[in-house]
């Protein structure tokens, strides 16, 4: 589950994941913790230019908690081993320049791991995590509403 934390100056994305919190920030920095420290397990920012995605505006992890994928504001994907803080991979349908708002993992595709996103472009794209290949797009007309 996660959950925005609203404060005057930015904006904090949070999951939960176990005993472990991933955290994400409108400037691009994802950090992964043991809640019993104060220094990160990992940590990406924009300056690993494989994760650079000009601000995150989403997050999901899938249920077993290995990976997590992140949305970014200029439209990009990306597909974390939670592990390690590696990216695995890029995922790219979106329209550049349009925010990924949404992400949700789905349970409909048998052993496949499969992931829906939704962004400004008006599009919900439906990902198959395992070839990191886009199934089907659903396009609106207009931006949808995401929940």
């Amino acid at each position: 589950m996660a959950r925005y934390l609203h404060r005057p100056s930015h904006h904090v994305l949070i999951s939960f994941i176990g005993r472990r919190i991933l955290t994400a920030d409108v400037e691009g920095t994802l950090i992964f913790w043991d809640p019993r420290s104060p220094t990160p397990l990992w940590k990406l920012t924009p300056d690993d230019g494989r994760f650079d995605l000009d601000g995150i505006t989403s997050l999901a992890v899938n249920p077993a908690s290995t990976v997590a994928v992140i949305g970014g504001a200029s439209g990009g994907i990306r597909v974390i081993n939670l592990s390690k803080g590696d990216v695995v991979g890029a995922l790219a349908t979106h329209k550049e320049g349009e925010s990924v708002e949404a992400i949700t993992f789905a349970g409909f595709a048998g052993t496949a791991e499969v992931v829906v996103t939704g962004s400004t472009d008006g599009k919900a794209c439906v990902w198959d995590l395992n070839t990191l290949k886009v199934r089907n797009e659903l396009k609106h007309e207009v931006s949808p509403t995401f929940h």
